[in-house]
């Protein structure tokens, strides 16, 4: 499935937490579509997750509960609100 810019209802943002991100690349494994480690060895957004918004997928959902310090955030791109991991 394919990343697509937009603010629907699946919209999400990824934010990650750079002081906690040990750069193990579950993330980047398992959502390679979604995220990947950055020049510096940290997990980043594709650019779709960390400006405007795309698709939530099964596999960036499974990728944040992946995460082995809990760097990754999902929140909606048309509300703000978390959607995961949960508070």
């Amino acid at each position: 499935m394919t990343a697509t810019p937009g603010t629907g209802a699946d919209a999400v943002i990824v934010r990650v937490d750079r002081d906690r991100c040990i750069g193990s690349g579950m993330c980047a494994l398992s959502a390679p579509g979604s995220l990947a480690l950055g020049a510096d060895g940290l997990a980043e957004p594709v650019a779709d997750y960390a400006a405007d918004g795309a698709e939530l997928t099964e596999a960036l959902a499974d990728a944040v509960d992946f995460c082995p310090v809990e760097a990754l955030t999902l929140y909606s791109a048309a509300g703000g609100y978390r959607i995961a991991p949960a508070e």
